[in-house]
C-alpha cells in the first residue's frame, strides 16, 4: 500500500504557465460563448460534453484526439448513433450501454476519436423523458458547436503557442495508401 501512495512513478511535466493560462482562457471564452449563443437565439449551441471536449481542445491540443477531424466528426458520429438507438430501441439501459458501444466503434472506424463525444448518447438516451430530441440536434447543437469549438480553439492555440495548430482539419481526401 505504501508504494501506490508513495510510489517513485513519474508525473507528466508540470504545465507551464503560459499553457495554464491557454487553458483557463480557452475553456472560458469557449463556453461563455456558447451559452451567449443559446441565450441570444433560438438554437441550442451548448451541450455538457463540450466542457470535456475543451480539455482536449486547450489542455493537449497536439494530440489526436483534439484535431478538428476528431472533435466534429467524433460528435456528430456518437450523436448520430445516440439519436439512432433512441429511435430504434427507446431509452432503457442496455440500449444506453450498446449505443455508446457502438459509438466508440463507429468512431475508431472512421478515425475519429474524441472520447467527450462517447457521452453523446448518454446525454441523449438518460435525458430522453424530457427533451424530445429530432435529427436537428446534430446541427444544433452538436455540429454548430463542434465547429464553434474548433474556431476558438484555432485562434486561441495559435495565439498562445509557437507551434502551428491543428496538425491536420478534417482530412476528408486522404491520399494516405494506409487509409
Amino acid at each position: 500500500m505504501k508504494s501506490f501512495i508513495f510510489g517513485k512513478e513519474k508525473l507528466p511535466l508540470k504545465p507551464q504557465k503560459i499553457e495554464l493560462l491557454q487553458s483557463l482562457i480557452g475553456g472560458f471564452v469557449s463556453i461563455l460563448f456558447l451559452i451567449g449563443l443559446t441565450q441570444f437565439t433560438d438554437n441550442d449551441y451548448i451541450m455538457a460534453p463540450f466542457g470535456a471536449s475543451c480539455v482536449i481542445l486547450f489542455a493537449v491540443s497536439y494530440s489526436p484526439l483534439a484535431q478538428p477531424r476528431n472533435v466534429i466528426f467524433g460528435h456528430l458520429i456518437s450523436a448520430f448513433v445516440g439519436l439512432v438507438f433512441l429511435k430504434l430501441f427507446g431509452n432503457d439501459i442496455i440500449v444506453a450501454a450498446s449505443a455508446v458501444g457502438v459509438a466508440i466503434a463507429a468512431m475508431q472506424y472512421f478515425r475519429s476519436v474524441h472520447p467527450p463525444a462517447g457521452a453523446n448518447p448518454l446525454v441523449i438516451l438518460l435525458t430522453a423523458d424530457k427533451i424530445d430530441y429530432d435529427f436537428t440536434f446534430l446541427l444544433f447543437p452538436v455540429l454548430s458547436g463542434a465547429v464553434i469549438l474548433v474556431a476558438i480553439a484555432y485562434i486561441i492555440n495559435n495565439l498562445f503557442n509557437k507551434k502551428h495548430w491543428p496538425i491536420y482539419w478534417l482530412a476528408l481526401f486522404n491520399n494516405n495508401k494506409e487509409s
